[in-house]
């Protein structure tokens, strides 16, 4: 675009140049102004039109650029002026920068004109060559210029792509290696601690029905929900959502909250959702499971649902249960979890409660398909 510019700034010039030059012609020589300033006309609309609708056809673009310099050759020598000379000067740009190859055919056609018209003029060998060289190399060590411009700036792209393309395998890796860490914690906690309590659970239940039942009742009650707490934890660490649909893992959480009471879990979610990024099935994931250990907690809800919906690029959950209500709500560590989640993702999370009953939790998150 910047040549383009230049190029038009100095065509500009070059017809000042050529009509004033022209218009200092003897005043009897009328018919001769006429006619050169109408071949100055036909050769600025041929150079103007031919890279717009020549360049596809070789042998009408060639023809076109043979009659231009013809032009330009007659007009330096019958005009000649700085502008006659930027006319030759910009024949010769087109052939060297604005084209993709160097025409050894284009350029000896420039060189003709040019040397044809100012040895026809009078002047001498050297007068000719050494100016013409001087332009010439000038003009291609331009275009060498922006060559090697134009291979780095395409370097600069290839490299930011290997970088973000990196930067993906990286956080891949580290998703990966967390997401193994967490499967091998979780796998020692069943294989160690899941079994003492499970044989701890059954144990009770052999000694509840023979002496101190009141005790032996409330132990039994804290080694359950002591194994409810570990799958819990169990579910979390393994992420959950690794080898098995998002659903089914919501629908795993309210199993595990049944156990521990009489509570009735309402599901709807858009199948879209499964197509989420990771982190923000994640997060979802753990703002539900949050939501319903408070309802369970502090509510004593016996309802919960949960919805989610997907929307273009933003993902919209509200999860709202039956419990009793709270005038002043303040917020946990709990539900300041859950809003750092969400806004860790770029989304926010909002909490209301009803006057008498109910809470309500309502998240947004952008979301882009894996």
């Amino acid at each position: 675009m910047k040549i383009a510019h230049t190029k038009l700034l100095i065509r500009g010039f070059a017809l000042l140049s050529i009509f004033h030059t022209i218009l200092q012609l003897p005043s009897g020589r009328g018919d001769l102004k006429v006619f050169l300033s109408a071949l100055v006309v036909l050769l600025t609309a041929n150079d103007c039109l031919r890279p717009i609708y020549m360049k596809r056809r070789p042998a009408i673009y060639h023809g076109s650029f043979l009659l231009s310099n013809v032009m330009a050759g007659f007009l330096l020598y019958n005009v000649y002026c700085a502008g006659t000379q930027a006319i030759m000067v910009l024949l010769l740009v087109e052939v060297l920068i604005t084209d993709h190859q160097i025409s050894a055919v284009l350029v000896t056609v420039n060189a003709a004109a040019f040397g044809g018209a100012l040895y026809a003029a009078g002047a001498g060998v050297s007068d000719i060559v050494l100016p013409y060289f001087i332009m010439f190399a000038v003009i291609y060590l331009y275009r060498k210029n922006l060559q090697e411009k134009s291979k780095v700036e395409l370097l600069n792209r290839e490299l930011k792509t290997a970088n973000a393309t990196l930067k993906e395998y990286s956080d891949r890796i580290e998703e990966l290696a967390v997401t193994k860490e967490r499967t091998r914690i979780a796998q020692e906690l069943h294989d160690s601690l899941g079994h003492y309590l499970a044989a701890l659970k059954m144990n009770l239940e052999f000694a509840g029905k023979t002496a101190g039942h009141q005790l032996i009742h409330k132990a039994h009650d804290l080694t359950k929900e002591s194994i409810l707490k570990l799958r819990q934890a169990v579910t979390l660490l393994q992420g959950s959502l690794s080898g098995r649909e998002f659903e089914q893992a919501l629908r795993d959480i309210f199993s595990h909250f049944q156990e521990a009471g009489s509570i009735r879990f309402e599901l709807e979610m858009d199948a879209a959702i499964e197509a989420a990024q990771p982190d923000v099935k994640h997060c979802l994931y753990q703002s539900v499971q949050e939501t319903i250990t408070n309802a369970m907690k502090h509510g004593h809800a016996s309802y919960v649902s949960v919805r989610i919906q997907k929307d273009r690029n933003m993902i919209a959950a509200h999860i709202h249960n039956n419990g009793s209500a709270c005038g002043t709500i303040i917020k946990s560590n709990g539900l300041k979890g859950i809003e750092k989640r969400a806004a860790a993702l770029g989304g926010e999370a909002v909490f209301s409660s009803g006057n008498e009953t109910g809470f309500d939790v309502k998240i947004r998150i952008p979301c882009k398909e894996e």
